[in-house]
């Protein structure tokens, strides 16, 4: 049997470990991932407020209460729905409604299944549309906490309209120090995704990995890393750097959960590197997580490739 080189073997049993992480419980379908509030709101040609009013075989009528995105001028709207629901994929979930409920809705004009393109009448109507998602084209927003949601997805709106790409970059490092928790973790998930963070937001980010929600707290590390990669790519180092590792020593060895201090370990390693073999090595062999030990485990053979 040939035995694979040891960056290979360590790549495979990671590739291993994210594959039980995340594997879809039930069926194919659910390795879909569900799209952000975010990127729905810069992909829908239109996002109203309004109320389920009535339903019936065909359409759910909708009071309109605001329109956050797009044209309309009419006071109701009909969305389509048994028809989306009876064409979805098995995997898809049911788009349903309820009276009386407050939906976000992200539309769409009614797209038919003819070779010929054409829609029925009744469905080409100025006041019918459908969800532009499926059953994520509708949120529903409960009293508690719907200012923070609709504030989170007018400012979306906004900074998914910028064209400049710079700009929406900077709009979207500014999101990093909002108060709108949906605002944060949008900010930091497209941070992510770009790879825009600098060594200026380092304080900030910093600051993110002490905060009471874990996805934040997480993301905020991650994107932490890629600055420390970035940073350790051009031979560069932060002012504070022995300040900052030591902060996220402390939270490799803090009370967090094991995937968080996992990826401290990392940030750790990107940063710091051989610097901190020694606490590298203590972490591989007596942490008392098999995800942070291997964490460790890793980084060491990196530093010796």
């Amino acid at each position: 049997m040939r035995v694979m080189p040891r960056r290979m073997t360590r790549i495979a049993v990671g590739a291993a470990v994210c594959l039980l992480a995340f594997w879809p419980a039930s069926s194919l379908g659910a390795e879909v991932q569900p799209l952000t509030l975010y990127q729905r709101a810069g992909r829908s040609p239109w996002i109203v407020l309004g109320e389920v009013i009535e339903g019936d075989d065909r359409f759910i009528q909708v009071k309109l209460l605001r329109v956050l995105k797009g044209t309309y001028d009419q006071p109701t709207l009909r969305v389509v729905h048994r028809l989306e629901n009876f064409l979805r994929e098995s995997w898809e979930e049911k788009l349903d409604f309820q009276d009386g409920e407050m939906v976000c809705l992200f539309l769409k004009r009614y797209e038919g299944d003819r070779e010929d393109g054409k829609v029925p009448e009744k469905l080409a109507a100025p006041d019918v549309f459908s969800s532009a998602f499926g059953a994520m084209g509708k949120f529903t927003l409960q009293e508690e906490g719907r200012a923070a949601y609709l504030d989170a997805i007018e400012a979306f709106i906004r900074v998914t309209g910028i064209t400049d790409s710079l700009a929406q970059d900077e709009a979207l490092i500014a999101f990093l120090v909002s108060e709108n928790p949906h605002v944060l973790q949008a900010g930091l998930e497209q941070v992510l995704e770009r790879r825009t963070a600098t060594d200026k937001e380092a304080d900030t980010l910093l600051r993110l990995a002490d905060h009471e929600r874990e996805p934040i707290r997480l993301y905020a590390l991650q994107a932490m890393r890629q600055v420390a990669e970035d940073l350790a790519a051009a031979g560069r180092a932060l002012p504070d750097q022995s300040d900052v590792v030591n902060r996220l020593k402390a939270k490799v060895l803090g009370s967090g959960s094991e995937v968080y201090r996992a990826e401290a370990v990392r940030v750790v390693a990107a940063l710091a590197g051989k610097e901190e073999r020694d606490f590298l090595g203590r972490i591989s062999k007596d942490d008392a997580s098999q995800l942070v030990r291997y964490e460790a485990s890793s980084a060491l053979m990196e530093l010796d490739d």
